[in-house]
Parts: structure tokens; C-alpha cells; sequence
């Protein structure tokens, strides 16, 4: 069998993925681990300053290991932040493959200005609505509940939670992305107005053995919004690499 681990996004939790049972191959054990800044844990997270030492934990705590990592949003950036530690330590991370679901990622610090603060921030809550939203299928939300419900959630992740997010995203330019060579498909909506697909195409430019895909009409969860899809895609790309790891028993 081969291990795959979902990694949630910030204020979200393992069911996000839930869309995309019974879509994946009988040959891949899935994992989705709920992370220390889910909905939930905001509070105990909020104040953390090494996230991907936490994320080194939980990837850790995998029975037998993880062989491929599928990370959404805030979650890739940690992932990155933690492959490229490692991989400058010498001592990469054993993995077939990586799956970076709409990252936040900037190749060139000059690229973050004074200016884009005050958007990004004011951007938050309707990132938080869209999760919600697309977390309800098949009922209508009214709107004005819809924007209550993600003030409310964005109330609770505060400024210190939003701190974190952006200063990983502010770091994103000093990780050595070149010193991972795992083989990694980096993901972005065609209409990602949190994270922009071009983004995702920067950064896996940067990767040694990346590959980008933009999926045309899609926003910032490409999961909930193509379960089928992205369960497919991601099997497609795990039969190319080099690794091969659908072929681990």
C-alpha cells in the first residue's frame, strides 16, 4: 500500500477531503491527520512560531510512514518551509511525491510591498466564506449569514492566527525550494482569488522536479469544488513519477 497524507489548510479540518472518498484507487492508504491550526485549535495554535516543526511531528506520527503528501493552501507553504529544511540539513524526507494544493508562494522578496498588506488582509474572510460555502453542498446559505459566519471565523483565527499565515507567506521567498527534489505537481485555480495560479506555476518553476497544472474555472478548493477530478489527477501524476508509488506493497 501507499501511504498518502492530506494536509488541511488554515482554520480548516481533515473534513475537507471528506468529498473525495471513494474516489481514490483501492491501492493507497489515505491519511488526513487534523493539524495544529484547525478550526478548532486556533487558540493553541495561534501563538506558534515553528510550524513545520509541528508539521514535522504529525508527518512523524504516520503509521509506516508517509509516501506521498497532498498540502492545501497555508499547509503547502508549511510543507515547503519543512522540505527545504530538511534537504539543506541533508536529510531529505524519503518521499514519492508531493501534491502543493494552491499555495501562497512568492519566488522574490521584492515581489511583497507595503500596498498588498491591507488587500490581503481584507481578502481573509472571503477565503473563509468560499470554505464554508463549499462545505454545505446542495443548500443555498443565505448570503448575509455566509459573511456573519466567516467574520465570526475570521474573528476567532485574530490577528495573531492571520500573523502566522502571512509571515510564512512573507518567508516563502528565502525557502530553498531548489534543494527539494522530490517530485511535486503544484495545483492552482484558473480563478483563485486568494492564492492566483500564477503563483502555483512560480513555484513549481523553481522546483527541481515540479510541474504545474491550472484548472480553468476552479477557486481555492479544487477539492470540494472537483472531488472526482482531483482524485484522478493526482493518481495520474502519482503513475508518472519516477518513484512509481503506486507500485510500493
Amino acid at each position: 500500500m501507499t501511504n498518502v497524507v492530506l494536509l488541511h489548510g488554515l482554520a480548516n479540518n481533515e473534513a475537507v477531503w471528506s468529498g473525495l472518498k471513494g474516489h481514490w484507487p483501492a491501492e493507497l492508504e489515505v491519511h488526513a491527520p487534523r493539524l495544529p491550526w484547525h478550526g478548532g485549535g486556533i487558540a493553541d495554535w495561534r501563538h506558534e512560531t515553528d510550524s513545520a516543526a509541528r508539521l514535522g511531528d504529525v508527518l512523524d506520527a504516520v503509521p509506516g510512514g508517509p509516501d506521498v503528501v497532498v498540502a492545501h493552501s497555508f499547509s503547502s507553504v508549511v510543507l515547503l518551509d519543512l522540505l527545504a529544511r530538511r534537504a539543506a540539513a541533508g536529510d531529505p524526507p524519503d518521499l514519492a511525491a508531493v501534491v502543493l494544493v494552491n499555495p501562497f508562494y512568492r519566488g522574490d522578496a521584492d515581489d511583497f510591498h507595503w500596498d498588498m498588506i491591507a488587500p490581503t488582509l481584507a481578502d481573509f474572510p472571503r477565503t473563509m466564506a468560499e470554505s464554508i460555502r463549499l462545505r454545505t453542498p446542495g443548500r443555498t446559505v443565505d448570503a448575509e449569514l455566509l459573511a456573519d459566519m466567516a467574520r465570526r471565523m475570521t474573528e476567532w483565527i485574530g490577528p495573531y492566527g492571520w500573523l502566522r499565515f502571512f509571515d510564512a507567506y512573507l518567508r516563502t521567498p528565502l525557502f530553498r525550494v531548489d534543494l527539494i527534489e522530490t517530485p511535486a505537481l503544484v495545483i492552482g485555480g484558473g480563478d483563485d482569488r486568494s492564492a492566483p495560479p500564477d503563483q502555483a506555476r512560480g513555484l513549481a518553476a523553481r522546483l527541481p522536479a515540479g510541474r504545474s497544472l491550472t484548472v480553468p474555472g476552479c477557486g481555492h478548493f479544487p477539492m470540494l469544488e472537483r472531488p472526482g477530478w482531483f482524485t484522478s489527477t493526482v493518481h495520474a501524476f502519482l503513475e508518472r513519477t519516477p518513484e512509481h508509488p503506486l507500485a510500493v506493497t
